[in-house]
């Protein structure tokens, strides 16, 4: 069985909530519980290794049994795709469930399947060292994942448990950090980090490319930047001067990063901010969460957009940060329109609200594979998906 501590040191971040306490061989064990999701540790935890068959692992983790992996860790690897499997066979909602219904309950499908391949759990010993069997060296991948959130602070608990798939997650996110993502729009690469949205869409980068700038643009402000890349196309197009902003510092770290991969850092400045910094601007572009939504994790926030709260502050205010002649560009893709979570006329009223008019907008059709993947619940919305670049410029009256 298992028990938790909460801990209430100042400098720990609220993935990391608690001391989870379980035995092995007769053996008192304990670790600080983390995880990125914000899920809870399991209420009972059981010691597992290579004689567990993937059957019994499934029945206990739809249990809500949490699995701590002591076998072989390429092992741990194999159980885990077998769980997946299993949990694969799962009955997704109907396709003729009318939207947004069928949205709501596909996410909250592929919530609790993630949560249930989330009990399959690798502890960690100190300082991320994995003592398993066939273990890579992941010590350096889960340092540049974490080191600023303080998880190293909590002196009581030398070792860490958290769920495969994410040690996996963070393993990956090293690789792009380390060998860089190329980006077609850019010709360059982009090395994107953990928590930050990497652009594996690149056709919203096309539009960017090919959109006349305005005339004589000087300056320009990317506003949401994540890894850069619009920031850092912008540079390369020829605008002598441009601020990228965030909030979330790992986005910071990374934009600041890239632009000193690519030679931009004198060109572009980036600074933390929500929305806006003061001034006003030639060109404001924003590539806001493309869909409604309650955003889970700092990666779920590339995408959702809680009442639409960011795309609707960028309209209501980026009139305030245009130079007289200047154009805020909007990317967003229609697939919330499709999806029932939100109407084109909402669109185009906040638009309107914000006292902009709509110079031009430029299409492109999704290039990524699950546009046309026909067994996702979501195929017939994405298959009508388009994003686009908005040209707006000031309207003559408020």
């Amino acid at each position: 069985m298992q028990s938790t501590e909460k801990l209430n040191d100042p400098g720990h971040s609220p993935d990391e909530s608690a001391l989870v306490y379980w035995s092995e061989n007769d053996q008192a064990c304990q670790a600080l519980w983390q995880s990125m999701h914000g899920w809870s540790a399991p209420k009972e935890l059981l010691s597992a290794d290579d004689t567990l068959s993937a059957d019994r692992a499934y029945r206990l983790i739809s249990g809500g049994t949490g699995l701590v992996w002591r076998g072989d860790f390429q092992n741990g690897k194999q159980l885990l795709a077998a769980l997946k499997r299993r949990v694969a066979k799962q009955k997704s909602p109907d396709a003729d469930i009318a939207y947004p219904e069928r949205f709501h309950l596909v996410r909250q499908s592929r919530s609790q399947q993630a949560r249930l391949l989330g009990l399959l759990l690798i502890p960690l010993a100190e300082n991320f060292q994995l003592t398993h069997r066939r273990a890579p060296s992941v010590a350096v991948a889960c340092q540049a994942a974490y080191s600023s959130k303080g998880l190293r602070a909590v002196s009581r608990a030398p070792n860490v448990l958290m769920p495969l798939t994410e040690l996996i997650g963070v393993v990956s996110a090293y690789e792009w950090q380390r060998q860089g993502l190329p980006v077609a729009a850019l010709g360059q690469h982009i090395y994107p980090r953990h928590g930050v949205f990497a652009p594996t869409r690149h056709e919203y980068l096309d539009l960017v490319v090919q959109t006349a700038l305005p005339n004589g643009a000087q300056t320009a402000l990317d506003v949401g930047t994540g890894t850069g890349v619009i920031a850092a196309i912008l540079a390369k197009r020829g605008i002598p001067k441009i601020i990228a902003t965030d909030t979330q510092a790992a986005a910071l770290q990374c934009a600041k990063d890239n632009m000193a991969h690519l030679g931009l850092s004198a060109q572009v400045e980036v600074l933390e901010a929500d929305l806006f910094v003061p001034g006003r601007y030639d060109l404001v572009v924003c590539n806001p969460p493309w869909l409604p939504g309650r955003a889970k994790t700092a990666l779920d926030a590339a995408v959702y957009d809680p009442d639409s709260q960011m795309l609707a502050g960028f309209l209501g205010q980026v009139r305030a940060h245009l130079a007289p002649n200047g154009q805020a560009w909007l990317i967003l893709s229609d697939l919330a329109e499709h999806l029932k979570l939100r109407s084109r006329q909402t669109l185009l009223a906040l638009i309107d609200a914000g006292g902009l008019k709509v110079n031009a907008r430029h299409d492109i059709k999704p290039r990524h594979p699950k546009s046309s993947k026909l067994d996702d619940p979501l195929a017939d919305a994405r298959a009508q998906e388009v994003t686009s670049l908005w040209q707006l410029t000031l309207a003559e009256k408020l």
